[in-house]
């Protein structure tokens, strides 16, 4: 069932105005696209997009600052806040909170208001001594919302393969890309 399927019963719950409201509020809110590109021995590629209603400089600067939009649920601490991006090669994506330092990727390149490129293993991809390589490249539409094109490769030995762990690296990472298009919702 779709988000607007999802959101048409709930305002059938409801009757007059508010359901109408509920209804186009639902239609606003964008919805990330995940697939995965590939799995097999030595690891799996996977790629999220979605699209905000913001201009591409907006979009640009809510991306380079996840302690405002990355999920709380996927940090070490449980708030987001502790999060910070070094956007300059060698950077650092870190998370630090009291009796925690955490380096969650390293920035690889960046190129303002293009595209980031971090490297290294989500949450517990890195005691499983997998990495990736993470890219996020945004684009104008012509309406002059921003696309966002997500992509994770991830590799690395895992006994048990990847084609279980690809599909659950896939869904955190739509959650992670549809918690930032929410936060850009006008």
């Amino acid at each position: 069932m779709n988000n607007t399927t999802k959101a048409a019963r709930a305002a059938a719950r409801f009757s007059g105005v508010p359901a109408l409201l509920l209804l186009a509020f639902s239609l606003l809110v964008p919805v990330a696209r995940a697939e995965v590109l590939g799995v097999n021995v030595a690891g799996f590629a996977l790629r999220v997009e979605a699209v905000a209603p913001v201009p591409l400089e907006q979009a640009w600067t809510q991306l380079v600052h996840p302690e405002r939009w990355w999920n709380p649920a996927h940090t070490w601490s449980g708030d987001h806040a502790n999060l910070s991006l070094a956007l300059t090669a060698g950077g650092c994506f870190c998370e630090r909170a009291e009796g925690l330092d955490v380096q969650h990727m390293v920035v690889s390149q960046v190129r303002p208001q293009q595209s980031l490129v971090m490297l290294g293993g989500l949450g517990p991809l890195q005691a499983m001594g997998l990495s990736g390589a993470a890219s996020f490249v945004l684009s104008a539409t012509d309406d002059g919302g921003t696309r966002l094109v997500h992509e994770y490769r991830v590799s690395g030995y895992a006994a048990e393969g990847f084609a279980q762990l690809a599909p659950i690296v896939d869904a955190v990472q739509q959650g992670q890309v549809d918690h930032w298009a929410a936060s850009l919702t006008p």
